[in-house]
């Protein structure tokens, strides 16, 4: 029996690892716009290129993504507990 195949059926472990997967989103974007912010302030006073400009559009896309990514998965996590709630008061 695989154990690691068991944690795709678990769904608090799903929410958990899909948490994270938008943390990660949301960090990478953040790194993406700061080392634009650096690069500059850094530059000689020249407009940004084309290319700057779009990587920060893109990286404000993905912290987009890892928001919503994020509230998805808190949102499964709130029916979770709600269902273990449920469940503990029909046993109890």
């Amino acid at each position: 029996m695989n154990i690691g195949s068991l944690s795709a059926l678990n769904p608090l472990a799903s929410s958990r690892m899909g948490f994270q997967a938008a943390t990660d989103l949301i960090n990478d974007g953040a790194q993406t716009i700061a080392h634009q912010s650096v690069s500059a302030a850094s530059s000689t006073g020249s407009a940004p290129s084309a290319t700057s400009s779009n990587d920060l559009t893109g990286a404000l896309v993905q912290e987009n993504q890892g928001l919503y990514l994020a509230k998805a998965n808190v949102k499964g996590i709130e029916i979770i507990n709600k269902t273990l709630d449920s469940l503990f008061q029909a046993v109890a």
